[in-house]
């Protein structure tokens, strides 16, 4: 999994970085967001613009325990560093959305 600061940027140097080969199937991206009504609208959409590919059934949800957060897990098919940062930085501009791993 490529290491994103919080500025969108993929960590080139990070010791020990796993290589990742592009295009990279099976690519796994995890949102954690504040659940409300239209939370999931917003980041399929998000993630829907930058992987239109992606499948429901390689979408997974987990609410919290107390209902006030939502975690989605997608697997996508990761183009290159700059999609996957570029994809970060959308999904990190949807107001709801708190981390993207």
């Amino acid at each position: 999994m490529a290491l994103i600061n919080q500025n969108g940027v993929v960590a080139k140097d990070a010791p020990d970085a796993p290589k990742i080969e592009f295009p990279c199937d099976n690519y796994m991206i995890k949102v954690v967001a504040l659940d409300s009504d239209d939370t999931h609208l917003n980041v399929f959409e998000c993630v829907r613009l930058h992987a239109p590919e992606l499948d429901d059934s390689a979408i997974r949800k987990n609410v919290s325990s107390k209902g006030r957060f939502v975690s989605f897990t997608f697997r996508i098919t990761a183009q290159s560093e700059d999609h996957l940062s570029r994809l970060h930085t959308d999904l990190m501009a949807v107001d709801v959305v708190k981390m993207v791993m």
